[in-house]
């Protein structure tokens, strides 16, 4: 750890877990409300990828919490494994929700819908931007300051968010402008991939 007290980082790594979650679960409902309105696949992928990261950042909560806790006599030098074991968990994760996209994107290139609101699902995809540019800044900021393996990965993760919400961005922009539906379908399955 670079400088800090082991207090310190803990409660450093502790912040940037609990601000993942609580990111992750405001664009979820954000994105639920956008796609509703919108019924975009595109954005509906960006949805699946924020549940995703939820549930990541979740197990990176309490991996990091699992992690800092002191050595006892079954684990003579801590508990920190649980950190990698968390990095697998998420992809996991990452996997499933592919394979779910590319599910939803073909069903979609086969059988189109119209793209209502788009103006409201750009403003949400903005907005997501924003947020998540914030909370990778802070990650990376704490796992240079700390050295944690889950922070850094969770950091990652959220920083292909931004290209994912720009991606949607593009193709509700295609549909509104150019009246290309298929842009929709073709982002997610690029986000799925």
């Amino acid at each position: 750890m670079k400088s800090l007290s082991v207090d310190q980082a803990g409660r450093l790594m502790r912040r940037a877990t609990r601000a993942a979650v609580a990111v992750a679960l405001l664009l979820i409902v954000l994105k639920l409300g956008a796609w509703m309105m919108t019924g975009s696949v595109s954005l509906l992928s960006s949805l699946a990828d924020s549940a995703m990261d939820a549930l990541a950042s979740l197990i990176n909560l309490f991996a990091v919490r699992h992690a800092l806790q002191p050595a006892d006599s079954e684990h003579r030098f801590g508990h920190g494994k649980a950190e990698p074991l968390a990095g697998l968990g998420q992809a996991a994760f990452i996997c499933a929700s592919g394979i779910f996209l590319i599910h939803e994107g073909v069903d979609r290139l086969l059988s189109p819908r119209a793209i209502e609101q788009g103006a409201v699902g750009i403003g949400v995809m903005v907005f997501s931007i924003a947020v998540t540019a914030a909370l990778v800044a802070y990650q990376r900021s704490v796992a240079r300051r700390t050295d944690s393996l889950a922070i850094r990965a969770d950091s990652v993760h959220y920083a292909t968010d931004i290209l994912v919400n720009g991606g949607v961005i593009v193709s509700l922009l295609l549909v509104m402008f150019l009246d290309w539906g298929m842009a929709d379908p073709i982002v997610a399955l690029i986000i799925a991939g």
